[in-house]
């Protein structure tokens, strides 16, 4: 006797929402590689820890803050921020998985001892945004 299971998944956002999302987490992504790009070498060198340190530190209220403030600019409910929070890291992980892959002719001006650092930096935001649409209130 075979049993079959059907899942409906319904997102809880429209197309348009989804849309805008989608395009704020690439903008994000867009800015934060130039940015990484023009001063990427001060801040993320393997020569000095502390300034890692302290951006590693810094990225967890920064990342979690833009994502509840992009968050409650939209109106999204606690539910809508599980979805939106994937909506906004989603296109930024694509970029990054090209961006981090051709690391030396994106990022020219970072020591090539500094890519760790930036995948590490990469990871730890977007998990911060992913839990603040878990846990954000």
């Amino acid at each position: 006797m075979a049993t079959t299971s059907q899942v409906s998944v319904r997102s809880r956002l429209s197309t348009s929402e989804t849309r805008v999302l989608l395009g704020i987490g690439l903008a994000i992504a867009l800015i934060a590689g130039l940015v990484f790009r023009i001063v990427g070498h001060l801040v993320l060198d393997p020569s000095n820890p502390l300034v890692v340190a302290a951006i590693f530190v810094l990225a967890i209220p920064v990342m979690w803050g833009l994502a509840v403030g992009v968050f409650r600019w939209r109106g999204l409910d606690v539910v809508e921020r599980r979805e939106g929070a994937v909506l906004l890291v989603v296109p930024g992980m694509l970029v990054d998985a090209v961006s981090t892959a051709l690391f030396s002719v994106v990022y020219p001006n970072m020591n090539l001892g500094a890519a760790g650092l930036f995948g590490g930096l990469l990871l730890l935001s977007y998990a911060t945004v992913l839990v603040a649409g878990f846990l954000s209130r």
